[in-house]
């Protein structure tokens, strides 16, 4: 594997590159993304119980050993308990749009590496059909096959690598995406709960 890698010429190499970064990221926001999902029904239940009760220091231990966007919103949303719902359901939006941005972080980079890697591809391509020109141009007479393979083999090599990294990779965004936007139907589901627990309180309260 590692000589056909070498057949492919100069292009392989930031393509090889791309496809570890490209693994990496996806491995890291898969991570993340499935410990995002949480039982929220479970957790705004629990928290309104102990709010209700006055145990809002409990409650904001509840909301803290939580993951998930609906708990981020909820856990920073609780700096503004008591408040009139208007200035609530602003504030939540403003800490929505953050928790998305932090389930969207690297996502860009699968998307470029998903399409840059065909045209790294299609470089090694061009470069390699180059090289077996100057071949023909620099022989005497017939050039040998041998030597033109070399040329070709670049070119077909640099394409596949291209392909194998740039395939996997929108594979892996696509998938990813899905599962952004799958959090943020759960942000979207639960908004007007957070914003009627949130509201429902004295806003001297100091949590």
């Amino acid at each position: 594997m590692l000589e056909i890698l070498k057949s492919g010429g100069v292009t392989v190499i930031p393509l090889v590159i791309c496809s570890v970064i490209s693994l990496a990221v996806a491995l890291e926001r898969f991570i993340y993304l499935k410990k995002a999902k949480a039982n929220n029904f479970k957790l705004i239940k629990k928290a309104k119980l102990k709010m209700d009760s006055g145990k809002f220091v409990e409650a904001k231990a509840i909301i803290e050993e939580e993951r998930g966007p609906v708990a981020g919103i909820l856990r920073e949303g609780m700096k503004y308990y008591g408040k009139e719902k208007s200035e609530i359901r602003s504030n939540l939006e403003l800490i929505g749009q953050n928790e998305v941005k932090k389930m969207e972080k690297g996502l860009n980079v699968l998307d470029v590496i998903a399409t840059i890697a065909p045209l790294l591809g299609l470089l090694g391509t061009v470069l390699g059909i180059i090289d077996s020109f100057n071949i023909l141009a620099g022989a005497q007479g017939m050039a040998s096959p041998s030597a033109l393979s070399v040329g070709i083999s670049q070119a077909l090599i640099s394409t596949a690598v291209g392909l194998i990294v740039a395939i996997p990779t929108m594979l892996m965004y696509s998938y990813l995406v899905s599962l952004v936007n799958d959090r943020v139907k759960e942000i979207n589901t639960w908004f007007v709960d957070l914003a009627d627990l949130l509201s429902q309180g004295d806003q001297n309260v100091q949590i």
